[in-house]
């Protein structure tokens, strides 16, 4: 098992989001014997104005260097950037040059050697090469380029392959991905997501209880779980919510977009992002689990959480047409329409419990422990591959 090491791993995360393979893999690392430190998210000064309320203790939390977490691990956050830098390549150079000194600055006060530099970001280029590292690894967890808001596609496609070919391995979440990827990559290895399954089958349990706030809903509940961000298609929930009243539709997660469209329907709930160990009472709730991404760049190269936790449930399960729910089409209906996401709901909500043990087998296969060993495994021969090609 990896230990021993020094990993630099820029995130497109803060530590304290809804937890990913980004968090969970990095502690794991940590506990091994590996030090870490976790580079939070960038933030601009556009977006930091926009979220004020939430963000203002974020302005000076650079000057407090890396923060303890446990043993080995450390989490910091950057200064607020440049805004626009997802949109001009000029713009993130000179993001960069600073971020690159500040992160050397922490590396030294931790005495760091030859880190592993472990991005998350499509943008950072710029970082190989200058902060002393003995291997790149660039984990690709979407298709960047398609993403919404202060980006252009182009550019962030051209940065993106410019670190695709700077990496001695890359590691990407869905078919998609790799095989828009593989010819600029030298190694490319694809890991999907996962669920800590122990943790979603406490959803089977009798004994546990449903939460006060989903007790007293009209029945069938179709719920979703997870962040509920521009990539969730509003209108589809808005459309299941208008043409069965008599259901409830319950979103749980953080809000992160405008649900203005269904905000005041009566059928429709919002319960806000939640404790991690009260997920399973939630979902044990739900009479069917739903997926209801927009069919964009975005759904193409997403290999979803919320597929592989609501799998672990046994729940029924109903998905728009997305390739990774078509990996599962055995056991998750799949909606190739608007109009047919009705009729899918209707048949799941009368499922042979058979299914139910399907998806549970299926889930076993799924586990992020599964998938970190995996990953270990990639980044022991890649290190070994490294060292040998100096020699």
């Amino acid at each position: 098992m990896l230990s021993g090491h020094e990993i630099l791993c820029i995130s497109t995360q803060d530590w304290d989001d809804l937890w990913t393979r980004k968090q969970r893999f990095m502690t794991w690392f940590a506990r091994q014997g590996n030090r870490v430190i976790y580079v939070e998210q960038q933030m601009h000064w556009l977006g930091y104005a926009k979220h004020f309320k939430k963000q203002w203790r974020r302005i000076g939390l650079w000057t407090k260097g890396p923060r303890k977490i446990e043993d080995n691990l450390y989490v910091y956050t950057l200064p607020i950037l440049l805004p626009f830098y997802q949109m001009y390549s000029g713009i993130n150079g000179l993001n960069y040059w600073s971020i690159t000194r500040n992160l050397q600055s922490q590396i030294d006060s931790l005495d760091f050697k030859a880190p592993i530099l472990w991005t998350y970001a499509p943008y950072s280029e710029k970082l190989v090469g200058n902060v002393g590292e003995k291997l790149v690894v660039y984990e690709c967890v979407d298709e960047f380029s398609a993403s919404k808001g202060l980006v252009k596609g182009n550019v962030v496609k051209e940065m993106e392959e410019s670190l695709l070919k700077k990496s001695d391995v890359v590691i990407v979440t869905a078919q998609s991905l790799y095989d828009s990827k593989k010819d600029m990559a030298r190694e490319i290895r694809l890991v999907p997501n996962a669920a800590e399954i122990e943790h979603f089958r406490k959803a089977l349990n009798e004994n546990l209880p449903i939460p006060e706030d989903m007790a007293g809903l009209k029945r069938p509940i179709v719920g979703f779980l997870g962040s509920i961000s521009y990539w969730i298609d509003i209108d589809l929930i808005k459309y299941i919510a208008e043409s069965r009243p008599d259901w409830s539709i319950v979103m749980v997660g953080p809000i992160r977009t405008d649900v203005s469209p269904v905000s005041s329907m009566p059928n429709v709930y919002f319960t806000g992002r939640k404790d991690y160990k009260l997920v399973p009472n939630y979902l044990k709730a739900f009479d069917v689990c739903l997926n209801p991404y927009i069919l964009d760049g975005v759904a193409e190269g997403c290999s979803p959480l919320k597929l592989y936790e609501y799998l672990a449930t046994g729940k029924p399960i109903v998905s728009v047409d997305m390739p990774e729910a078509r990996k599962f089409d055995n056991v998750v209906r799949i909606a190739n329409s608007r109009e047919e996401i009705i009729p899918e709901i209707e048949l799941a909500l009368q499922e042979d419990e058979r299914l139910v043990k399907e998806r549970i087998d299926i889930s076993e296969k799924n586990s992020w422990r599964e998938r970190f060993l995996l990953e270990n495994e990639i980044i022991e021969q890649a290190i070994i591959k490294s060292q040998s090609g100096r020699n």
